[in-house]
């Protein structure tokens, strides 16, 4: 409900400035930046909610049923490495469509496309929690007879907590990256530009004007920060005592909060207010998702969409290449496809050759995680249109293109690796490195024997999300516009642009999402699964 009312109030605020194809640009007045930031987050919040409920409900009947996974594991798979432009039609059809371009078509469709940066990573994570969750804590809650609403608020919540947290920072992230691509909907000539940051960051930066560039980059900053002080940071710090090694290594409290706590008014705040508010949030949230995602007719519900979404996919494809004569734009789709896998799986090795060293820096010194996770928030949260005049500042130095599209992906993959890894790192039990440390074996030791071994499942999960995302952020690095200039290199997401955005051709995009999402199956049955299945069975951390 809250989520329907903040989108209709979206609607009603933004329908005096939404800008249909033939409209004048957005306003870049810096005065304005406030009202877009506001929108922005209310398009960014609806989004976040929807999501969370999906990925608790979907993840837990993956994990709980063969059946269900069979089904949803692969349809996650292909839809999280859909491009977001591959959602643009279904989004103008079923929104903007339904309502006649009304305001609040294409908000929903604005908060449809946020929800496809968001939710795969969270569902990923949801199934991770309860695929990894340790032996004797499931049979424990089996022998107590744990069913229904106390079996979510006791066991499944208390599980999934932590990797929900870490999964939002990322999810968060992700919807201010892409919030470009969800605020200009467009689909050859028509485009609706809805007024907020992304939309704001977009025309700034194709205008050449630098410095509202630089003014929505800095309010963004501050709104991450805000956000990761007020609401992320306090949120990781109590998702601490959700981990089942309860003698672990855990950050230390906040400097900001040390300080908070010496008032007796907060202390009695969270005594009084904080803490029974939390447990009772567990337990209406435990009586409202078995209510939702325990019954097999709803969970049958929840997944019909994705099944509907393919169904109807196919059904377009159909009618697109059957009414028309084929496009001639259609025979280097091949060769796009080859370049573009060479550059997610270069996204994909070279995030985890940096994430891991990190992650185990972090690991090794407890009192940098909090900061760390706010610093590496607020650099995921950046949009990519936000280095573009960076990435063609280096291309002119010597670069290249190539080299250019290469470094761009790593701002999307990066960070799936790293905050996966991270929270893996977070429950590796105390007991773990001091019996490593007992016997006398080096930080490198530690690293190869420990670490390693414990971050496994996250480490995969992290790869597996990043190749999904990588497949999405290739429309954004092999092709750029900057200050009226296109700059581009080949490759699918390039030829998905162009077939987007200028030319408007139907068959170039559903070849584009056929052959990519046939390479993405492939791969996934080939590589991922079997990877993804013999690491959770062989490295699960039991308590």
């Amino acid at each position: 409900m809250a989520a329907l009312a903040g989108l209709t109030a979206l609607a009603f605020f933004a329908s005096a400035s939404l800008r249909p194809h033939d409209a004048p640009a957005l306003e870049l007045r810096p005065a304005l930046l406030p009202a877009y930031l506001a929108l922005s987050l209310l398009r960014l919040a609806a989004a976040y909610a929807l999501a969370l409920l999906a990925a608790l409900a979907i993840g837990h009947a993956a994990a709980r049923s063969v059946a269900a996974r069979r089904v949803i594991l692969p349809v996650l798979d292909v839809l999280q490495s859909v491009p977001i432009l591959g959602f643009f039609p279904v989004a103008v059809a079923f929104f903007i469509r339904v309502t006649a371009g009304s305001a609040l078509g294409v908000e929903a469709a604005a908060v449809f496309l946020i929800f496809t940066c968001m939710f795969w990573n969270l569902a990923f994570g949801v199934y991770e929690s309860l695929a990894t969750l340790p032996e004797d804590i499931a049979l424990a809650a089996r022998q107590l007879g744990l069913r229904g609403a106390s079996r979510w608020s006791r066991l499944v919540l208390p599980a999934v907590f932590p990797n929900l947290v870490y999964n939002s920072l990322l999810s968060w992230a992700n919807g201010f990256y892409f919030l470009i691509a969800s605020e200009i909907i467009a689909v050859g000539p028509a485009r609706y530009t809805l007024p907020g940051l992304g939309s704001y960051l977009a025309q700034s930066v194709v205008a050449g004007r630098y410095e509202q560039t630089a003014a929505a980059l800095l309010c963004l900053v501050a709104v991450t920060a805000a956000m990761h002080l007020l609401v992320w940071g306090p949120l990781e710090t109590y998702a601490e005592r959700f981990h089942f090694d309860e003698s672990g290594d855990r950050p230390q409290v906040p400097r900001v909060a040390r300080v908070l706590m010496r008032s007796r008014l907060v202390r009695a705040l969270i005594g009084r207010v904080v803490v029974p508010g939390s447990e009772a949030a567990f337990r209406f949230a435990g009586r409202a998702l078995d209510a939702v995602a325990s019954r097999r007719a709803l969970q049958a519900v929840l997944v019909l969409p994705l099944v509907a979404l393919g169904v109807l996919a196919a059904r377009h494809a159909w009618r697109t290449f059957a009414e028309a004569p084929l496009s001639p734009a259609l025979a280097g789709l091949p060769v796009d496809l080859v370049l573009s896998l060479l550059r997610v799986g270069f996204g994909v090795g070279a995030s985890a050759l940096l994430a891991v060293p990190l992650a185990a820096l972090v690991a090794s010194r407890p009192a940098w995680r909090g900061p760390s996770l706010a610093v590496i928030q607020i650099a995921a949260s950046v949009p990519a249109a936000a280095f573009f005049p960076l990435i063609v500042a280096l291309v002119a130095r010597g670069l290249g293109l190539e080299g250019a599209a290469l470094l761009l992906s790593l701002t999307t993959m990066f960070w799936y690796v790293l905050f996966n890894v991270m929270g893996a790192a977070a429950a590796i039990p105390r007991e773990m490195n001091e019996a490593a440390r007992s016997l006398g074996l080096s930080r490198l030791g530690r690293l190869r024997h420990v670490f390693l071994p414990a971050v496994l499942p996250g480490l995969v999960t992290g790869c597996l999300t990043a190749w999904g995302a990588g497949w999405n952020a290739m429309i954004l690095c092999e092709y750029l516009v900057v200050d009226g200039r296109t700059y581009a290199v080949r490759g699918i997401g390039a030829a998905l642009d162009r077939a987007t955005y200028e030319t408007a051709d139907p068959q170039v995009i559903a070849a584009s999402l056929a052959l990519m999402i046939a390479m993405i199956v492939g791969v996934n049955r080939a590589f991922w699964a079997p990877l993804y299945q013999r690491v959770t069975t062989r490295y699960k951390l039991d308590a």
